[in-house]
């Protein structure tokens, strides 16, 4: 008799199914405690923070005083001593110190004997006394610490223009070493027969003192020309006093002779006969007066002058052949030569 599924409960129904199907279970879900592993995590927290007691102030751990006890002798007894505060030191307390240290150093360096100036060593020079030098600098006796090498030199070439450089070094506790180098004289300036100075190659002036190696000798009426763009300091220093004006003026080192006019000088002292005095005045130039008698002037400019000079004795000769005895000839423009007959 076959069996009507319908009459079949559902509870038969599902113990064939168990038979014939193996029970797959799936796992059971776990709750993360989340309260308990926050309380494990801070409780792993360390504050770093000033901790706040009882009496309603802060406690810092590292302030702590140290307690000091002391045996008396008799056991279970001990004397407290007062506590002391723990100090700690650190690289700051190092550096506080060593920055009063080097004050307390410095303000017994400047108020030493033993680093006062004693001591002035000037080398180099030959006709600028030494006892100029170190009277204009006026250190001796003075502390050495606050002297500025670079102010000393500035003050020894405006004050002596024939030095053309100094060298100061310091030398504790008490010397001074000056190194300086006076200038060359090329040029020795005379007016009406009386030496004014000397210019040296680079057409700096400044006063005649002690022998030279033969400078050239140029006798001249008036002063020699001055270089472009050159102010006389004198008569600046003058304007302005007279226009009341308190500021500083302050101009380029231009030194007060062109030095081209040094070069042509030495170019014609190599051409000029021997024993014949170089000329100058501002009308003409430089010149010279000629072996046959009359003066000769090639100007202050420098182009052009080896062509001048073989013009010049073209000239000569058209006047010795022609025999004619001029007063003056003037070579001062290449290609407008003239001479003068008559005074």
């Amino acid at each position: 008799m076959t069996n009507n599924p319908k009459s079949v409960s559902r509870a038969d129904q599902v113990r064939a199914r168990r038979k014939i199907e193996k029970v797959q279970r799936k796992p059971i879900p776990r709750t993360v405690d989340r309260t308990s592993r926050e309380a494990r995590s801070a409780s792993r927290v360390v504050s770093r923070h000033n901790t706040y007691n009882s009496a309603g102030g802060y406690t810092n751990s590292t302030r702590q005083r140290k307690q000091v006890y002391l045996p008396t002798g008799t056991p279970g007894s001990e004397v407290r001593l007062p506590t002391l505060p723990r100090i700690d030191f650190s690289w700051r307390w190092l550096s506080a110190a060593l920055a009063l240290g080097m004050i307390v150093l410095l303000y017994m360096m400047l108020n030493s004997a033993t680093f006062e100036v004693n001591t002035v060593n000037l080398s180099g020079g030959i006709r600028v006394p030494s006892d100029e030098v170190k009277a204009i600098l006026n250190v001796t006796g003075e502390s050495i610490i606050p002297v500025k090498p670079a102010q000393v030199e500035e003050q020894i070439l405006a004050t002596f223009p024939d030095i053309k450089s100094a060298l100061v070094e310091v030398a504790l506790p008490d010397t001074l070493n000056v190194v300086i180098e006076e200038r060359i004289p090329a040029i020795l300036w005379l007016e009406n027969e009386q030496e004014l100075f000397w210019i040296d190659q680079d057409g700096y002036t400044f006063s005649v003192r002690g022998e030279a190696t033969m400078p050239i000798r140029v006798y001249a009426t008036t002063p020699p020309p001055y270089a472009l763009g050159y102010v006389d300091p004198k008569a600046l220093s003058l304007e302005s006093a007279d226009a009341g004006d308190a500021e500083e003026i302050i101009t380029e080192t231009i030194p007060p002779i062109d030095p081209a006019f040094v070069q042509i000088v030495q170019k014609l002292n190599s051409i000029k006969p021997a024993d014949t005095p170089m000329l100058y005045n501002t009308e003409n130039g430089l010149g010279w007066t000629d072996p046959h008698g009359w003066l000769v002037y090639f100007g202050t400019r420098t182009e052009d002058i080896d062509m001048k000079l073989i013009e010049y004795s073209h000239i000569v000769d058209a006047i010795l052949e022609k025999n004619l005895q001029p007063v003056l000839i003037s070579m001062e423009f290449l290609h407008a030569p003239y001479y003068r007959l008559e005074p």
